[in-house]
């Protein structure tokens, strides 16, 4: 697959936010807002699309509606990078609306986390697009927004902000690809999901929040049984929150780690788990399609390209 980088970012640009799947709810206006500033504060301007503000249950708009936003967004020549206001629920019912060939013509840095991540493999397998895996920017996470928007060099080694876990040792390079188990099993097997031969040599990462262990096992016995897990060259694991324990207390379940470790028994691939990308905690940007090595031993996480040109 050959990758396409959307532009650099600078200073001054204005920036998109889409209510890509949650609307933005009372509970959350105020977060939202501080988000905002943050961006502003940054040097960056704002324009909002139209399903900011509108609620239609658990979306933002019908999917139509939310897929003519986001069409909107790339198609505006004034925004240069597009935000997600959060994640959700309603992702795979608005890719089969998105203009791929309007995207193709216009990318732009779309970014986002979570029920995303169907966006991000779609717009991967229709166009090659890059696809950012980060979350919605803090104080801290601003850095690492300027280190891999605005400029077309590689961001090069990222250090662990918390305890990262060597489980496989070795050292591995290739892309980026991944994001949430759950929404990498929910889009496979449609034709938004990349080829299989589009894994080979890749580095696949991915976070997990909710469900319990036997959702694991199954996401990932999915990949092994697609022939992924036999095309990949590494493995880096995010957090895993909020796990849920199995309604019958009889089972004597193994650890998440001893699970995760016997369906990759046969495999020589390295892994490095705990890292710092997932759900209620600090996200490094992921940067789908995007070289990176890594070696277990070290700890480290290299990027050797830039995401943007």
């Amino acid at each position: 697959m050959k990758v396409l980088k959307p532009p650099k970012l600078n200073t001054g640009d204005t920036i998109g936010i889409v209510a890509s799947s949650l609307p933005i709810l009372t509970s959350y206006r105020e977060n939202y807002e501080k988000r905002k500033k943050i961006l502003e504060d940054l040097g960056f301007k704002i324009k909002e699309g139209k399903t900011i503000g509108k609620v239609k249950g658990f979306m933002a708009g019908t999917p139509k509606e939310v897929a003519e936003d986001i069409n909107n967004m790339f198609a505006d020549k004034s925004i240069k990078a597009i935000f997600a206001a959060d994640g959700g629920y309603s992702a795979i019912s608005v890719i089969e609306h998105l203009d791929y060939d309007l995207i193709r013509k216009n990318p732009k840095p779309f970014l986002g986390f979570s029920d995303m991540t169907i966006y991000h493999l779609a717009i991967l397998s229709q166009t090659g697009m890059v696809g950012f895996h980060m979350d919605y920017l803090s104080s801290f996470t601003g850095d690492y927004f300027l280190k891999f928007l605005t400029s077309p060099n590689p961001p090069e080694q990222i250090k662990p902000l918390s305890e990262w876990e060597e489980w496989k040792k070795g050292k591995a390079e290739g892309p980026l690809i991944g994001g949430l188990l759950e929404r990498i099993s929910v889009l496979s097997g449609t034709k938004y999901f990349p080829e299989v031969k589009d894994f080979e040599g890749s580095i696949l990462f991915w976070e997990q929040v909710g469900g319990d262990i036997t959702d694991i096992y199954q996401y990932l016995y999915q990949l092994k049984n697609m022939g992924i897990l036999d095309k990949i060259s590494g493995m880096l694991i995010g957090k895993i929150q909020y796990l849920k324990p199995l309604r019958n207390e009889e089972i004597n379940t193994l650890s998440v780690k001893e699970i995760i470790l016997e369906i990759l028994k046969d495999y020589d691939f390295p892994v490095m788990a705990n890292m710092d990308f997932g759900h209620f905690t600090t996200n490094i940007p992921m940067p789908i399609g995007i070289k990176v090595s890594f070696d277990t031993s070290k700890k480290e996480l290299n990027f050797l390209e830039g995401a943007v040109i």
